[in-house]
């Protein structure tokens, strides 16, 4: 019996060529996109998941509400809340205190490396956090002071195939560390990533580093707890906000927990995460999860269209059945199986789509995606399934209908007449390109958003500048032979020494403004740089003057503050006025225009700008577009010059900036994408339908063209139906992408205003691609000869 009806399905899926091509083709990209879409949702909801502790490990986050402060939660806090958390509370089983630094110089018998992801970390780092050592022990790791451990490639990379263990390295001002342990390379989904690893222990408890780490009066310490249990978040936390009260810490300052698998997902608004820098936002991997869904959907619905289209022809088969004895359970099965068999065939060709295509889709996994997906027993096993239930689905409604039908009524031509199918296929096709439309929508205002951010006025020109990494103490005598050589070349443009760039993390300082209350706590940004860094940014001073290095005071007195800093103090003339850094008062010398330091996601805060003409660790150079190439050969060779022993390591800022952005591009090319995937599938099963229409009515354009109706009219004819569901699905559509749109644009502090445009433009896409859909069709029925559609009426 099974396989007659093997036979049958097959001999069925031949004798309907294109319904059969459409619906396996419609079918396959679907599948496609679901199976992509799915690993790239598996990978985001993986990251930490590898830690067999992880349910239990949490993030200490400190919640700064200051006035000056935008973006509120920071993912640092107090360097002495976490021994004092361990010591009094007894939910808490162990905790790790981290610094990283990012990139970091390590130089080895006279050379010099540079390290991607450095760090200062406790020894509980390995109790905690399930990083494998591959040479040395997790019992002695880090635990000695001078102690660094390295990653499996690190160590390759600097003592090439020596062992790497009792090497002595100088990293910064530390000189003579041990290598400990190597570690192997972390590779796995996770927000935390080390290459060198250097003991927070040290030898002198009375060093400055040592009070450091038992300061209460200090929010830079990146700290992770381990609790007894995860019921345990809601008591700790309360228990912390007693803690930091006792110990003086200011009001203005709160501490929470974050459990470990929402660092990666749900960051998005948290601030001074130099080591999570790939992390993403929920919202995205729900938005991708719901494409993916929808896609498949879509493919299903035309799936079950094209099959209830068919059902008229096929009701005589069925009449014929039923009288020479077949039962309603057989003929169900009959039809299921052609289902599954197409959803099976679709799932085969899916497979190699992926194989084909995959790595176009630029997500992060260096594996082939379909190789990625069939080497997990459990992926393939619910691949399967899903195609089971997939085919189960989309036959369902056919099967059901065409069975239930009496042989007498249906040789009697009674099924023709039901309304049912042909409501069905119209709700269908609503559905469909309502969430078409919606799709296009959406992807039009993330493209309009995305342009925003890339082409607003930041505030400074990113162009043409590259910055060089000077930090290390053994540069820094040479940083001025540096600087008078490149300028040399009248390919670059200009020189400047700086703490930072715009883009990366700022500090933050307390700050008492004149004239303000004094039971009002101010924190604001700051950043430091020399007296060229203005003009070689194309930053703007709307109100008194620049840094200047001829006059004396400028760099013990002065400070330049942002236009937001003036607006949060209601200061009409900001220039002359006071600010006090502690003991340390300064007075404003001038008002440089807004521009973003942060994303645009955030608010631009308030910033103070101090003077140090020979300080910062990045030398920023402004080089001619014109002569880009032999600009950076010159600045290679320079560097060699002054700095023979140690690599040059250098970022192009326009790029660097824009990382941070990476995130939302990478997501806006993905519903890009996945948009039009889904449209070229509705209009799969809109082509589908539009050719099973014109065969339907073949008679009724012959007696119209006898009667004299053009192709033009009857071409309107066959496409009013179509059009009259696509308005329709615009109604619908319409109203739900605007409130979901509304909610994403929420996020960003600088959004572009919803333009009831796009809607009207993404409707008569809809609606246009749509009727060139069925226009084919339409024209190819209008213009059969009617002596040969009449010929057997």
């Amino acid at each position: 019996m099974i396989k007659n009806y093997f036979i049958i399905a097959i001999r069925s899926l031949l004798k309907s060529r294109t319904t059969s091509f459409i619906n396996v083709l419609g079918l396959s990209i679907g599948m496609a996109c679901c199976i992509i879409i799915f690993l790239f949702v598996q990978d985001e909801m993986s990251y930490d998941k590898f830690h067999s502790k992880s349910d239990d490990i949490f993030r200490v986050l400190t919640i700064d509400e200051a006035l000056g402060v935008s973006s509120s939660l920071v993912g640092i806090t107090l360097p002495a809340l976490a021994p004092a958390m361990e010591d009094n509370f007894p939910e808490v089983v162990n905790r790790v205190r981290m610094l990283p630094q990012g990139r970091q110089l390590i130089n080895y018998e006279q050379q010099g490396y540079y390290t991607e992801h450095f760090a200062y970390a406790e020894s509980s780092l390995f109790e905690i956090f399930d990083f494998s050592l591959i040479e040395g022990n997790v019992e002695n790791a880090l635990t000695e002071p001078n102690t660094v451990v390295f990653s499996q490639s690190m160590a390759k990379r600097t003592f090439g195939e020596e062992d790497a263990i009792g090497k002595r390295v100088d990293i910064g001002n530390q000189t003579g560390l041990e290598v400990v342990a190597v570690m192997k390379d972390i590779t796995e989904n996770s927000h935390l990533d080390f290459d060198v690893i250097v003991s927070m222990a040290q030898a002198d408890t009375a060093s400055g580093f040592s009070q450091f780490l038992s300061s209460w009066q200090s929010i830079s310490m990146v700290t992770y707890v381990e609790l007894s249990n995860a019921e345990a978040e809601a008591n700790v936390e309360a228990k912390m906000e007693t803690l930091i009260r006792d110990n003086n810490v200011g009001d203005n300052f709160k501490v929470t927990l974050q459990p470990l698998s929402d660092v990666h997902l749900r960051s998005k608004d948290t601030l001074f995460e130099n080591y999570n820098l790939n992390k993403t936002d929920i919202g995205y991997v729900y938005t991708l999860a719901a494409v993916g869904i929808f896609v498949i959907l879509i493919a299903s619905f035309n799936f079950m269209n094209l099959s209830t289209a068919r059902s008229i022809n096929r009701a005589q088969e069925v009449g014929v059945r039923k009288v020479f004895g077949a039962i309603r359970g057989q003929l169900i099965n009959q039809f299921m199986i052609e289902s599954v068999l197409i959803a099976f065939i679709s799932f085969l060709i899916a497979l190699v789509i992926v194989a084909s295509l995959g790595s176009f889709v630029n997500l992060p996994f260096e594996e082939n995606l379909a190789n990625l997906f069939l080497s997990n027993p459990i992926w393939l096993a619910g691949g399967l399934l899903f195609t089971i239930v997939l085919g189960l689905f989309s036959g369902s409604y056919p099967a059901l209908m065409l069975s239930k039908y009496s042989p007498t009524s249906i040789l009697r031509g009674t099924f023709k007449t039901s309304s049912q199918g042909v409501l069905l296929r119209k709700g269908l096709v609503i559905f469909q390109f309502t969430i078409s439309i919606i799709m296009i929508i959406g992807t039009t205002i993330v493209y309009e958003q995305l342009q925003l951010m890339r082409n607003a006025d930041k505030g400074f020109d990113p162009e043409q500048v590259v910055t060089l990494n000077v930090g290390h103490p053994s540069l820094q005598q040479s940083i001025p032979v540096l600087k008078n050589r490149l300028e040399q070349n009248p390919a670059i443009l200009k020189t400047a020494l700086t703490q930072g760039m715009p883009g990366r993390t700022f500090g933050r300082r307390g700050v008492t403004p004149e004239g303000a209350s004094p039971d009002d706590t101010w924190i604001i940004s700051v950043l430091t740089f020399d007296e060229s860094f203005i003009d070689l940014m194309g930053m703007e001073v709307a109100e008194g003057r620049a840094f200047d290095r001829e006059i004396q005071t400028d760099q013990q007195q002065a400070i330049l503050i942002n236009e937001a800093m003036a607006k949060e103090l209601a200061w009409d003339d900001p220039v002359g006025r006071k600010v006090n850094f502690g003991q340390n008062e300064r007075t404003i010398i001038g008002v440089v225009k807004d521009f973003h330091f942060a994303s645009m996601r955030h608010q631009i805060e308030p910033l103070a700008m101090f003077f140090n003409p020979n300080g910062g660790g990045n030398l920023a150079v402004k080089f001619s577009a014109n002569n880009a190439s032999a600009a950076m050969e010159f600045v290679q060779e320079a560097w060699d010059e002054v700095f023979s022993n140690s690599p040059i390591e250098y970022r192009f800022f326009d790029e660097e900036f824009g990382q941070q952005y990476e995130s939302d591009e990478r997501f806006g090319r993905l519903v890009f994408s996945f948009t039009w995937l889904a449209i070229f599938i509705a209009c799969l099963g809109l082509f589908g339908l539009s050719t099973f229409t014109a065969q339907q009515k073949i008679k009724e354009i012959g007696v119209r063209k006898v009667l004299g109706a053009s192709v033009a009219g009857i071409v309107m004819l066959l496409s009013k139906e179509f059009t009259k569901l696509i308005i329709i699905a615009t109604v619908f559509a319409s109203p739900l992408a605007y409130f979901m749109m509304q909610a994403w644009l929420k996020d960003f502090a600088y959004r572009i205003s919803i333009n009831w445009f796009w809607f009207v433009v993404s409707a008569l896409a809809a609606l246009v691609i749509a009727l060139l859909t069925v226009s084919f069709q339409s024209i190819k029925a209008a213009m059969i000869n009617p002596a040969k559609s009449l010929r057997y009426e």
